[in-house]
């Protein structure tokens, strides 16, 4: 009976378990289809092809050998178990058909019973163990985990905890054999053999040999009995079931849309439809531009059906848009931007200018805080200042709208964005929020401030090199007339530093409008140095000569006593720079392309317009640094946003860029099998981290 419930036994598993070859796993598992662009970081099954694919596979290549070193163990134990309990058959035949039946034989067939139920036991154990693995290795997750998908970055750190469980299990049950079966039939025999007197004969000899393969196999089994002494008294390995926390990245996605529909409403719904659908769910933020000739109140109502309970802040662009890989210019132009974020939080406010800007922006930055605390309670995700802050204010008060944003908020917060624009520098510039309806203004300021649950980040950069040529600003009418430069007339040095570029337009006109030729050689100051101890500028717009007085008019404040340079550029300068600034932060920021999912950018207006035709070659330059996921880009009279120090300011012919990733701001972890989810801020994530079961993205 035994023999052929053993050779079945040996059949059964030689026939059901064979080790599969790794190959490519099943496409048809619950994970998402991605984009390799802006769907990375979703929570997705390692059974889908991607680059973390390439480590996936590596993983699960070792887990086939792994499994193929198992299914070799196994066929030696069972050998071994085999011909040890054929031997015991034989022995207990022997007896019984020698002899009278005694009372010692009934102990006798007692201990076979028990080592062949224990060896069958064993055989069944490992086979379903190595199903698993099989299992395993052919679909990449397995059949006892609750989350049929693995965790991405390598080797699923479930794979280890069942593997040092099955380990455990197998040393457990070895050592059961060992002490339960192998050690009383040896001392049962030896003692046997020792009251009979040894002799000869078959039995004799039959029955030696049987104690000689007990002793070899409990010698094997001692091992595992160590093993496990070793594993459970100096590793810590326990038999019950270890917690796997896996880190979320965070619930984001972006989207963007546009239209040059001359209708407005329609533009609006047609921008809002392609920006839904790249998101697929309702915005949680957006940011809306349109060209100045666009009826503004038009298409915000129509924004006001399509998303009634959405924030939203934005202002007028000069000429369009970046988009994707175009340059959207040429004609009239609605744009929306828009972010999924569940967990994150939006206050817009909006207001005017008075003669006190820094109050005004104060007021309102406190106001929109306000309404964040009542219901920061409910979203335990975001907490603390905002991530950032998106600025859109009317040209002329920006240094102090942000001085006023830093003393409500910080200094360290990042302040984003660009001052509202029209086509022709005439004054049609509008800024806009959601507020009671959808609150329009032609002379404030609209921001919002962002409480995103993931990490973001931003740069403000300039296009420009600085020059040998620099002076001090000795006398001021206001924050931004500059009157002399060294106690000369501004124009007479600035006119030197260029090579006589305005001689000729200041004998021929009185007063005259330079935007378009300071393009190529603006002004600048030293804002501080960057960490390889280089310094870094912001860039300062000439826009007008006072011919009377000699005095420069520019679009940046300035005080007496500043120290100014001279900056010089290229078209190529421009057109390369911004794709230089979204590489440069996301190559600073410590998440990788793969995380980013899309992106807020400021390209200057006159930058733009000084760039001409090749504008296009920065929008392909842009989309291929951000890895072609969602970016709006705007055209803006002045330039708001981080600089190397962590300091928010404002300047012209500059870009700016925001970059939102994958990663969340609070680490937020997932208990795998149980579906539990625990934020950093809370008890229990030390805990988490102190048993080191958290697995990291």
């Amino acid at each position: 009976v035994s023999f052929f419930l053993l050779v079945s036994v040996s059949v059964a598993m030689t026939v059901s378990v064979e080790v599969a070859p790794a190959r490519r796993p099943s496409q048809n598992l619950s994970s998402p289809s991605r984009r390799m662009s802006s769907e990375r970081m979703s929570r997705l099954s390692l059974s889908t092809a991607s680059i973390d694919g390439g480590l996936d596979l590596i993983a699960m290549e070792k887990e086939r050998k792994k499994l193929s070193a198992e299914m070799k163990s196994l066929r030696l134990e069972f050998a071994l178990d085999f011909m040890d309990v054929s031997v015991k058959l034989l022995v207990v035949v022997s007896v019984l058909t020698a002899s009278a039946f005694e009372a010692s034989h009934v102990f006798l067939i007692a201990l076979l019973l028990v080592a062949l139920f224990l060896s069958a036991f064993a055989v069944t154990m490992r086979l379903r163990d190595a199903s698993d693995l099989k299992f395993l290795v052919r679909h990449g997750f397995s059949r006892r985990w609750k989350k049929k998908e693995r965790i991405s970055g390598g080797q699923d750190p479930r794979v280890v905890r069942d593997a040092e469980r099955r380990q455990l299990k197998h040393f457990i049950f070895r050592t059961v054999q060992a002490w339960c079966a192998d050690l009383p039939w040896i001392v049962f025999n030896v003692n046997r053999v020792a009251q009979t007197g040894g002799g000869g004969g078959a039995a004799v000899v039959l029955r030696t040999v049987s104690i000689a393969f007990a002793g070899f196999g409990f010698g094997m089994k001692f091992a595992a009995f160590v093993n496990l002494v070793k594993m459970t008294l100096f590793a810590g390995v326990k038999m019950s079931m270890k917690e796997v926390w896996e880190e979320l990245p965070a619930d984001v996605k972006c989207g963007v849309g546009h239209s040059d529909q001359a209708d407005t409403a329609e533009a609006m719904r047609e921008a809002f439809k392609q920006c839904m659908g790249q998101i697929a769910d309702t915005p949680s933020f957006m940011v809306v531009t349109m060209t100045a000739d666009h009826d503004h109140r038009a298409g915000l109502d129509v924004l006001a059906e399509l998303a009634p309970n959405v924030p939203y802040s934005g202002s007028t662009t000069c000429r369009g848009t970046l988009i994707g890989d175009k340059a959207l210019h040429g004609g009239q132009l609605v744009a929306v931007w828009g972010i999924y974020d569940p967990e994150g939080f939006y206050a817009p406010g909006i207001f005017e200018y008075t003669e006190k800007p820094v109050e005004d922006a104060f007021r309102a930055c406190k106001k929109a805080y306000g309404n964040f605390k009542v219901e920061r309670e409910t979203k335990k995700s975001v907490h603390g200042v905002p991530s950032f802050v998106w600025f859109n204010g009317a040209p002329d008060p920006e240094d102090r709208t942000l001085e006023g944003f830093a003393k409500a908020l910080g200094e360290n917060t990042p302040v984003v964005g660009g001052s509202s624009a029209d086509n022709d520098i005439s004054g049609k510039w509008k800024q806009w929020c959601s507020l009671n309806g959808g609150t329009i203004t032609s002379s404030g300021c609209s921001f919002t401030l962002c409480f995103c649950s993931a990490v973001v980040q931003g740069q403000l950069f300039t296009g420009y090199n600085a020059t040998g040529k620099k002076g001090v600003v000795t006398q001021m009418e206001g924050t931004r007339k500059i009157c002399t430069i060294d106690d000369r007339p501004a124009i007479e040095v600035y006119n030197e530093w260029t090579g006589g570029h305005y001689s000729e337009l200041m004998e021929t006109k009185e007063n005259p409008n330079i935007l378009a030729e300071s393009s190529l050689y603006p002004l600048g100051q030293v804002c501080g140095q960057d960490e390889d101890g280089e310094p870094f500028y912001r860039s300062i717009h000439p826009s007008q000569i006072w011919t009377k007085t000699g005095a420069v008019q520019v679009f940046s404040d300035v005080k007496e006593g500043e120290s100014i340079v001279m900056m010089s550029g290229t078209k190529e300068n421009v057109v390369n720079r911004i794709a230089g600034v979204a590489s440069h932060i996301v190559r600073t920021s410590g998440f990788s392309l793969q995380e980013v999912r899309g992106s807020l950018v400021i390209f200057c207006a006159g930058a733009m317009m000084f760039a001409g035709d090749s504008i296009g070659i920065a929008a392909q330059k842009l989309n291929t640094a951000l890895g072609g996921t969602p970016y709006m880009g705007m055209h803006t009279f002045g330039e708001q946003g981080m600089f190397p120090d962590g300091l928010s300011r404002h300047g012209n012919l500059m870009f700016s860029a925001l970059v939102v990733s994958s990663r969340r701001r609070i680490m937020k972890v997932l208990n795998v099998d149980t579906g539990r989810s625990v934020l950093a801020t809370e008890p229990e994530f030390e805990r988490i981290l102190a048993q080191g079961c958290l697995h990291t993205l």
